[in-house]
Parts: structure tokens; C-alpha cells; sequence
């Protein structure tokens, strides 16, 4: 598997994004990354970040305008959701590698940059508070079932 593939791969989890079913799907694309992140040397990480750049670019390319924008915000959101969390939980050749595709891909797309994220980062985004008092957001929960009256 090549990191395109694994961006490709990564797509349909997407649809999936919600405190319930988030860590279930990072965790089998953390699976899939893995190899991927162990054969990263010191040497390749910023020439193999501008390949995986150029290669999600040759995929949008011939596309028209609008498709190319919604597939691209589907990248960043593969890269910022899932790629760049397992990389920051995996080793520091796999760190690297993340940082340098973030800094190419924000330079290529200065209109749909992503920030890198720690997945603890991630799953506290799902918290909320009403009046102080923690509230989760997840399609199985409701306000009602949360918060005592």
C-alpha cells in the first residue's frame, strides 16, 4: 500500500466521524498506516511527502472546478483526521513526515490548510459544555439524556 492508497482508504471513514465511531476507524486506519510509517527513513521524508502531494493533485486533476474542491477538502480532511494523528502517535520519522506534508500541502492549498492534531486533540473536540456542565456530542446522546433537570 502506498500513502495515496492509504489517503484513498481513509475516505470512507468520513462518513463515519462522530464521537461513537471515530476511534473504531482510527484505529484500523492507524493499523493500515503502520507500515507505512516504519519504512520512513531520515532521507526520503520530504521527498516522499511531495510525491503523496503531487499524487493528490494528479487525482484532482481533469476533475471539474467543484469536484475538485469537494475532493480536496476530503484529502485535507484524511490528512488533518486521520494521518496526522497516527503519525504524531507513531515514531519521529513518522512525525516529521506529517509535519512536512502539512507545510506542502498548506502551501499548495493556502485556502484549505488543516492544523495538526494529536487524536486526544480530536476526540476533546467532541466535548461541549452547556452552562459549565459537560455535554457529549454523539448521535446516540441527546441533551435531554445528558443533562439532569
Amino acid at each position: 500500500m502506498t500513502f495515496w492508497e492509504l489517503i484513498e482508504s481513509g475516505r470512507p471513514y468520513l462518513n463515519q466521524f462522530d464521537f461513537d465511531r471515530y476511534p473504531a476507524c482510527f484505529a484500523r486506519f492507524e493499523a493500515d498506516a503502520g507500515p507505512l510509517f516504519a519504512a520512513l527513513t531520515g532521507a526520503d521524508l520530504g521527498p516522499r511527502a511531495e510525491e503523496l502531494v503531487q499524487a493528490l493533485a494528479r487525482q484532482r486533476a481533469g476533475l471539474p472546478r467543484r469536484a475538485q474542491r469537494e475532493l480536496a477538502f476530503a484529502q485535507k480532511q484524511v490528512l488533518g483526521l486521520f494521518l496526522a494523528p497516527a503519525a504524531l502517535r507513531h515514531s519521529p520519522a513518522a512525525q516529521a513526515f506529517s509535519e512536512r506534508l502539512q507545510a506542502l500541502w498548506c502551501a499548495e492549498q493556502p485556502r484549505n490548510v488543516y492544523l495538526l492534531s494529536t487524536y486526544e486533540q480530536i476526540m476533546k473536540g467532541f466535548d461541549a459544555n452547556l452552562l459549565g456542565l459537560p455535554l457529549r456530542k454523539s448521535k446516540k446522546s441527546s441533551l435531554s439524556k445528558n443533562f439532569v433537570f
